[in-house]
């Protein structure tokens, strides 16, 4: 038996997924136990697309086998509740007793360990199931039984059968197992109407929470009848007061080793970040796309451009900085382009384009920047092929005062920037980018 969990962690079974974890279609567990306890309104606001749309939507189609279970230990907040496809509508009370608890043998053990309730079931809400059997409605799900309710053009007939209840002293419905038989009901004739059962719901097993225990302790006790493990009984909380030599010290430095380990955890973290703030750079050598044009943003943020950004709109040029130590123009315009073979005169004229914009729109004189990463996916170790442009593009970028620069020639700029090179700084590169008409280099 397929045994999942959602809401708790319980290593014994095949799956047990946490609230912030991505839900996973529930129709691959044979059992699916929903730990309602550990779930809070703001949890379904912060992810109200999760709930609503994808797990109300799988828990439904596990219910609509009918031949899975699922059991729900509850929680007395009506909110934690309405996102489940068929779920009940609870009053709140102060704690009553249990009174009758007539449940499968496999769930003995642990209503055993419910004393009381603080909630009882007052009706159910099958909004929701309606919406996705029903045909007639443009919401529906297609099941194996939809076009038998087309077929006979009647309208659906929804009756709950209760077994196993689990009643308070008050005698109020406070658990049990509940499924929906599915009816088709259509006319015969011109007064006549016939009515025919077409499916059953999978088995919804509601249980109140226990009281003695904790709730997880519950589940695995469930978890261990059903896979024939041996019931161990929790200790008294009296246990704990018990002294034995020598715990103390042994529990002060588990203590004191936890909070070695989160330290170290915290290091490990930040070394982490700070390799990935550096091996970042690599890809100046070997991506394209989006992922080029942002390194090359951070790369000449950390040779001391912290200004680079857009100024016009996202489809136009890549990246735009201030010039501020050079009169000779206000502007460095960047086309960014990466290749797995050569890049192209078009990519150089559309460098120029951006150029031209800046000047007919009167933002200011500009000077165009071109980042080639040709040949992306060879060795950077030997340049040449990334660096050969034929005569005309060259003479293209002369004569219109671009500045190719190719990104390995960035890298290796950041490069002596880390190894704290004195000719790497700003005054500097500005300096050769104006000058640049055609290929430049930094180092």
């Amino acid at each position: 038996m397929k045994i999942w969990v959602l809401g708790s962690k319980h290593p014994e079974i095949e799956k047990s997924i946490l609230w912030h974890e991505g839900f996973e279609h529930f129709s691959n567990s044979d059992l699916l136990i929903v730990n309602l306890t550990t779930l809070n309104s703001g949890m379904i606001e912060d992810e109200y697309a999760k709930f609503y749309d994808t797990g109300r939507k799988y828990i439904l189609d596990l219910l609509m086998t009918s031949e899975k279970q699922v059991i729900f230990i509850m929680n007395n907040d009506q909110n934690t509740i309405n996102w489940l496809p068929v779920h009940p509508i609870i009053k709140e009370t102060n704690p009553v007793d249990l009174k009758d608890s007539a449940v499968e043998s496999y769930l003995e053990e642990y209503m055993k360990k419910v004393k009381n309730c603080s909630y009882y079931i007052h009706d159910f809400d099958i909004k929701y199931l309606d919406e996705k059997v029903d045909p007639k409605l443009k919401s529906h799900e297609n099941y194996p039984f939809t076009s038998e309710i087309l077929r006979k053009r009647g309208f659906l007939i929804y009756h709950g059968i209760q077994e196993n209840i689990i009643t308070n002293q008050a005698k109020q419905i406070i658990g049990g197992t509940f499924f929906w038989k599915i009816f088709v009901k259509y006319r015969v004739f011109v007064n006549s109407w016939d009515s025919t059962h077409i499916a059953n719901t999978s088995h919804m097993v509601i249980l109140p929470p226990p009281t003695s225990i904790s709730v997880e302790k519950g589940i695995e006790l469930i978890i261990n009848t059903l896979v024939g493990k041996e019931i161990k009984e929790s200790p008294p909380e009296w246990e704990k007061t018990i002294s034995l030599p020598g715990l103390n010290q042994i529990e002060n430095d588990t203590i004191q080793k936890e909070q070695e380990k989160k330290q170290i955890e915290l290091d490990i973290e930040n070394l982490k970040q700070k390799r990935n703030n550096l091996t970042v750079f690599r890809r100046l050598l070997w991506t394209k796309n989006f992922t080029l044009e942002d390194v090359v943003k951070n790369a000449f943020v950390f040779l001391g451009f912290p200004e680079i950004r857009k100024i016009r709109a996202e489809n136009l040029e890549d990246w735009v900085f201030d010039f501020q130590t050079l009169p000779d123009f206000n502007y460095g315009v960047f086309e960014v382009k990466g290749s797995d073979k050569r890049t192209a005169l078009a990519d150089l004229t559309q460098c120029n384009k951006w150029v031209e914009d800046y000047m007919l729109e009167d933002i200011g004189k500009a000077k165009g920047i071109f980042v080639p990463n040709q040949h992306r996916l060879t060795d950077p170790t030997d340049p040449r092929e990334r660096e050969h442009f034929e005569p005309n593009e060259i003479e293209y970028a002369s004569k219109r005062e671009i500045c190719i620069l190719p990104a390995h020639e960035i890298f290796n700029a950041v490069i002596e920037k880390m190894k704290k090179n004195p000719e790497i700084t700003r005054t500097n590169i500005e300096q050769k980018i104006a000058t640049s008409n055609g290929l430049c280099k930094l180092v």
